[in-house]
This record gives structure tokens, C-alpha cells and sequence, in this order.
């Protein structure tokens, strides 16, 4: 049985995450994802924490036909340990890694593939649509909708 294992935060789960995890399942028979803990990514990202609590995101990885396995991701060096532990022949990450010393030295120990992202998509982007659209939606403008709360209001009254 080949192993595969992965390491990310998957916040904002998207079609991005999606095609990873099943290019990732394509290379081996089990696939194992490392979820970053909150602690991890606020100690990585500084005061920017994840939407969704880490019990939460390791639901939705679990929900993905494509994972085998969750696993707490708690630091960078638990990479090795996570390789014996678990048998892993394969490591995969996104292309944004490539040439990282973060993954590089795993080659030693088993198979590193990177694998392109999608384009068009990310959680940064994601979350910067999200910003600009609850922007417009407070600010209003005579090309955008009223804000939510005007909206309600009027149902209110209507009703």
C-alpha cells in the first residue's frame, strides 16, 4: 500500500483544497492529511487565526472521499516523525512550496511531489472577496444592493 500525506491549514475548504486532495489520492492507495492546529497557524500568521476552529476543519477534511486520515499538524518539525509514524512513501504539497528547505529534506526519506495550484483560487483571494463585498454591502452605492440590514428592516416592516 503506497502512502500519501499532505500538510495545510484547509481553511475555507474550495475547489482549490478539493483538487489537491484528489491529485494527492491519485498518486497513492491512502491519503493522509496534516491539518494545522489553531496554534500553529497563529504562530505562523501572527493574529490572523483560521474562520473555522481546527475540530472543525478536521470535519470537513474527514467529510472528503479522497482522506484516509486526519492528523493534527502542531509544528514544522514533526514532518519525519510523521513519515515513520504513519509509513509515508509520498509527501505532496502545493507548488507555492517548491524548493522549501521546510520540504526539501524529506527527500531523503521518501518521495516529495509538489503539485500547481489552481489558479484563480485561494483562501487569501477568498477571503478578500469576502472583505470587499461586506464593504460594498455596509457602504452601499447606487450600482451595488442596500445593506443586508436595510433589507431586513424592510422585510420587518413588510411583514
Amino acid at each position: 500500500m503506497k502512502r500519501v500525506l499532505t500538510y495545510g491549514t484547509f481553511d475555507l475548504l474550495h475547489w482549490g483544497h478539493i483538487r489537491l486532495l484528489k491529485r494527492a489520492k491519485a498518486l497513492g492507495d491512502y491519503l493522509i492529511v496534516a491539518a494545522s492546529t489553531d496554534e500553529f497557524v497563529q504562530f505562523g500568521k501572527g493574529n490572523r487565526r483560521p474562520y473555522h476552529d481546527h475540530e472543525t476543519r478536521c470535519d470537513m477534511l474527514e467529510a472528503v472521499r479522497y482522506v484516509d486520515l486526519v492528523i493534527p499538524e502542531a509544528s514544522w518539525d514533526q514532518k519525519l516523525a510523521d513519515i515513520n509514524r504513519y509509513h509515508v512513501d509520498t509527501v505532496v504539497m502545493g507548488s507555492d512550496w517548491e524548493g522549501s528547505p521546510r520540504f526539501e529534506y524529506l527527500r531523503d526519506y521518501c518521495e516529495v511531489v509538489y503539485l500547481p495550484r489552481t489558479d484563480g483560487v485561494s483562501t487569501s483571494q477568498i477571503r478578500r472577496d469576502l472583505l470587499a463585498e461586506a464593504v460594498t454591502l455596509t457602504t452601499g452605492s447606487e450600482h451595488e444592493p442596500p445593506p443586508v440590514t436595510s433589507q431586513l428592516t424592510q422585510l420587518r416592516r413588510s411583514a
